[in-house]
C-alpha cells in the first residue's frame, strides 16, 4: 500500500514539473514575443519624413508650409496634436557642435551647411517602403521644400527582420508545447492506467461516468494550476534577472500588467492542457472492456 502511494506521488510530481516545464517555455517565448513587437512599435513610431527647407525660405513661408502640412491626412496626431516639429538650422548646428567637439566651419570652409528640417510623423498605415516613396515624391513637390529623406533601410530590412523573429518565436513556442503536451499526456495515460482496476470496478458499481471523471479533473486541475504557477514564476524570475544585469533589455521587458497578462494566459494554458489529456485518457478507460484491462 505503502509503495503504490509512493509511485502515485512519484507520478505526480514528474506530471507537475512537465506542466512546469511548459510553463516555464511558454511565459519566456510569449516575453520575447512582447518585447519583440515592443521593439518594432518603438522603431516604427520613430519612422518620420524629414523635409528639408530651402535656405531662401522666409519665416512666414516656415509657417505657411507647418499649416499646410498639419492638414495632411496621412498626418500623424499624439493626444490631439499634429506630429510635426520643425528645427531650424542654428539649433542642428548646435548640436552637431557638442556631440562632434568639432566647428563644421573649420571642417567644411563654410558658415552652417545645414537646413531647416521639418520632421513630420505619418501614420502607421502609411509606414511602408512603396508609400514613403510616393508621400516623398509628392512632397518633393512643394515650393521651398529642398529635399525628403525617410529610413528606408528601417523599412525594408529591420522591420522584416523583427517580423521573421517573432515568426520564429511563434513556431518555436507551438512546436516545443505540442512536444510537451504530449509528454504531459503519456504521464496522465500512465497515471490512469495505474487506476484502470479501480475505474472498471466504479463502473459496476454503478457509478457514473461523470462521478468516475470529478476527482481525477479535479486533480488535474490543481495539478495544472501548481505546474503552471511554478514554471510561470521561474521564468518570470529568469527574465527579472536579466533585465537588472542587461540594462538595455530593459526597454524590452513588457510593464506589469503585462507580466500579470502572461502569468494568468500561461496557467490558464496548462490547465487546460493537464484537463484535456485527462479527458481523452478518462474516456479510453471508461470504454475498455474487463477483458482489455490487463
Amino acid at each position: 500500500m505503502k509503495s503504490n502511494k509512493q509511485r502515485s506521488i512519484k507520478r505526480n510530481s514528474t506530471l507537475i514539473l512537465s506542466i512546469a516545464s511548459l510553463a516555464f517555455i511558454i511565459s519566456l517565448f510569449f516575453q520575447i514575443m512582447l518585447g519583440a513587437s515592443k521593439w518594432k512599435n518603438d522603431i516604427t513610431s520613430q519612422m518620420k519624413m524629414y523635409i528639408y527647407l530651402e535656405d531662401s525660405v522666409s519665416v512666414n513661408q516656415i509657417n505657411a508650409l507647418v499649416l499646410k502640412f498639419k492638414k495632411l491626412p496621412y498626418l500623424n496626431k499624439i493626444n490631439g496634436k499634429s506630429d510635426i516639429e520643425f528645427k531650424s538650422k542654428n539649433k542642428t548646428a548646435n548640436e552637431f557642435i557638442s556631440k562632434n567637439s568639432e566647428n563644421f566651419e573649420d571642417l567644411l570652409g563654410e558658415n552652417n551647411p545645414f537646413k531647416n528640417l521639418l520632421i513630420v510623423g505619418i501614420q502607421d498605415d502609411f509606414k511602408n517602403e512603396t508609400k514613403f516613396n510616393v508621400l516623398s515624391k509628392n512632397l518633393a513637390q512643394i515650393d521651398g521644400v529642398y529635399e525628403v529623406t525617410f529610413p528606408n533601410r528601417y523599412v525594408s530590412t529591420l522591420i522584416k527582420k523583427i517580423d521573421r523573429i517573432s515568426y520564429f518565436l511563434f513556431f518555436i513556442i507551438f512546436s516545443v508545447s505540442v512536444f510537451v503536451y504530449l509528454q504531459i499526456s503519456n504521464f496522465v495515460k500512465i497515471n490512469i492506467h495505474a487506476n484502470r482496476i479501480l475505474i472498471k470496478s466504479m463502473q459496476l458499481l454503478g457509478s457514473t461516468n461523470n462521478y468516475i471523471r470529478k476527482p481525477y479533473l479535479i486533480d488535474s486541475l490543481i495539478q495544472g494550476l501548481i505546474g503552471g504557477t511554478l514554471g510561470a514564476i521561474i521564468a518570470y524570475l529568469l527574465i527579472y534577472y536579466f533585465s537588472n544585469s542587461i540594462p538595455e533589455l530593459k526597454g524590452l521587458i513588457e510593464e506589469n500588467n503585462m507580466q500579470l497578462f502572461s502569468f494568468f494566459v500561461c496557467t490558464l494554458f496548462c490547465c487546460l492542457f493537464s484537463i484535456i489529456a485527462t479527458v481523452f485518457s478518462l474516456n479510453s478507460k471508461l470504454k475498455t472492456s474487463i477483458s482489455n484491462l490487463i
